[in-house]
């Protein structure tokens, strides 16, 4: 029951980030910070944000991390395949799809699982930092090691860091550098979004019980007088439920 219950204020943490980040929406996009987010992705993770909570905690890392990659990686389309042959919602290559037991990388929730897998051996051998794994992630592993120590990797087909350059690790590719900065602005707005929706939380259930208590002999006439007079005592539960609902998500109806 406390696995139950801890999953469930995970996946009620994540999402009133994103609502708290839909506040800002205009246009389809969301701006914050020098951040910006597509709102139709935003509502299309919806459907992943359970698969992505379980399978963060069963393997230890950040759920936002995870979110962020999906969202990064193909802005949470399952169907997505690049030129370069990644496949699939969390954008697996072949060879790492094998070493992780991905046989189908269209299968998003395998696909998550085997993300989360993959994020966590990747944050154990950066030290967990989360602009490493972003880099290791879109460049590969062996690229941010190389840019890390300053060594020269052959991988057979060409040539990594040919100059031993050192740079902390993130590789001087455009896409990447790019890729790793917008990756921490979003982990930098959903932690902000997270902490702050649990406070606002917390004041909502209280302000929930409010509002049950000062409404409770009303609602309690108007359900007597509705199994008095018409025997439909359903439709004052489903007002009672309303009424929770939005005083829990600040005027926005749980889907």
């Amino acid at each position: 029951m406390m696995k139950w219950i801890s999953r469930v204020r995970l996946r009620e943490a994540i999402r009133l980030s994103l609502l708290l980040l839909l506040l800002c929406a205009g246009n389809g996009i969301v701006y914050g910070q020098s951040v910006e987010i597509d709102e139709a992705a935003i509502r299309r993770a919806r459907q992943f944000e359970p698969i992505i909570v379980d399978a963060a905690k069963k393997h230890g890392i950040n759920p936002h991390l995870l979110w962020v990659i999906a969202y990064l990686e193909t802005r949470f389309n399952p169907k997505q395949k690049s030129r370069a042959g990644a496949c699939g919602l969390m954008q697996f290559m072949p060879a790492t799809a094998s070493r992780y037991g991905l046989n189908d990388p269209y299968n998003s929730a395998s696909a998550i699982d085997a993300a989360a897998r993959y994020v966590r051996d990747l944050n154990a051998r950066f030290s967990n930092r989360a602009d490493l794994t972003l880099a290791a992630y879109n460049s590969g592993e062996g690229t941010v090691e190389a840019f890390l120590s300053g060594r020269t990797i052959n991988t057979g087909k060409r040539l990594i860091n040919p100059k031993g350059i050192v740079t902390g690790g993130i590789p001087p590719y455009r896409e990447t550098q790019k890729y790793v900065a917008h990756g921490l602005r979003l982990l930098e707005r959903l932690s902000a979004a997270s902490f702050a929706s649990s406070h606002q939380s917390a004041s909502a259930r209280d302000g929930q019980f409010a509002i049950n208590e000062d409404r409770s002999a009303p609602l309690n006439t108007v359900r007597k007088s509705i199994r008095a007079n018409n025997g439909q005592d359903q439709e004052q539960r489903k007002l009672e439920r309303t009424v929770t609902r939005r005083s829990i998500y600040f005027g926005f109806p749980r889907d």
